[in-house]
């Protein structure tokens, strides 16, 4: 297993607690290698916060971090370290087990919110929070399995397959109504014929970008788009909306985009998520880091890759 943790910006944080937002992507690292940073200041020098846009100020009393663990459904590509070694992940649907968790300048650390899988949502640690109404769910924006010829969104969680929908669903398919705006239901591996990816990439403006949703709007086909790799500058100077100093996206006409292209990432045999992180911080697992070398970036972040 190994555990990530990124450091979010305080309009990204207030997406996941407020909004509903369940996408990760950006600049990461692993948990491993800075257990070291409970500072401000180291934190600020492992995460980069010093980069304009990334909302962090040298006299911030807290940083708040998203910590998760590495699946196979993940891909990445290999970046320069501050200071540790350090990843760009491309965007996708947050995992299941994940913690949205604040370190104080005092070295103190809150969770602010666990997110359970697809159908829970985010459940904030105070109970006198509301959960947040979630966003939609995409196809192209995380794990999907096909269950009874139809694929639908859908997280494995320690051997346990949870079916996901934004859309309220028929009361005979047995969905139950989660966190709001989710239904979801579990089944058996047995049930399910495939599990894939689907990575959806274009050219939007001379840019790369991935589509990781799209809808009808308006009598339009519009798509949802982020970077296909770390060129921020580049989607900002053509107009993305930012949440994060690295988490850029906006929404196109479907026929802005050029060059579409749609590629399945398999699922390797027995594919499963790990079980969520514990709660507290001293007790967190050392990750263990697997090389996969061939998989293009689908398996995670290499042993021993230098910052």
């Amino acid at each position: 297993m190994t555990l990530l943790q990124k450091a979010v910006s305080p309009r990204l944080s207030r997406a996941y607690l407020d909004q509903g937002y369940d996408r990760v992507g950006g600049y990461v690292v692993r948990v491993s290698d800075v257990r070291f940073a409970r500072s401000i200041t180291d934190l600020a020098a492992v995460h980069g916060l010093h980069a304009p846009g990334s909302g962090w100020t040298a006299d911030a009393d807290w940083v708040d971090l998203l910590r998760f663990d590495a699946t196979w459904a993940m891909r990445y590509l290999g970046e320069p370290g501050f200071a540790v070694p350090l990843w760009w992940l491309l965007q996708t649907r947050v995992p299941p087990g994940a913690q949205l968790v604040r370190r104080y300048a005092d070295g103190g650390l809150e969770l602010l919110a666990r997110y359970g899988h697809l159908g829970t949502g985010w459940v904030p640690a105070d109970r006198e929070r509301p959960a947040p109404v979630m966003a939609p769910l995409s196809v192209c924006a995380g794990p999907v399995v096909r269950w009874r010829g139809t694929h639908i969104e859908a997280d494995l969680v320690d051997g346990r397959v949870i079916l996901g929908t934004s859309t309220e669903p028929d009361p005979a398919q047995g969905f139950w109504p989660g966190a709001p705006g989710r239904w979801f239901r579990q089944v058996s591996p047995s049930d399910i014929d495939d599990v894939l990816v689907l990575d959806v990439t274009a050219t939007w403006r001379d840019l790369r970008v991935r589509v990781v949703d799209q809808v009808l709007r308006d009598g339009r086909q519009v798509a949802h788009i982020v970077p296909a790799a770390d060129d921020v500058d580049a989607a900002r100077g053509r107009g993305m909306q930012a949440l994060d100093a690295d988490v850029l996206e906006t929404w196109v006409d479907l026929d802005e985009l050029v060059g579409l292209r749609s590629q399945r990432i398999e699922a390797p045999a027995g594919a499963r998520w790990q079980p969520p992180v514990p709660a507290h911080d001293d007790d967190l697992p050392l990750p263990e880091i697997r090389s996969e070398p061939g998989t293009d970036g689908a398996g995670g972040p290499p042993a021993g890759a230098a910052g």
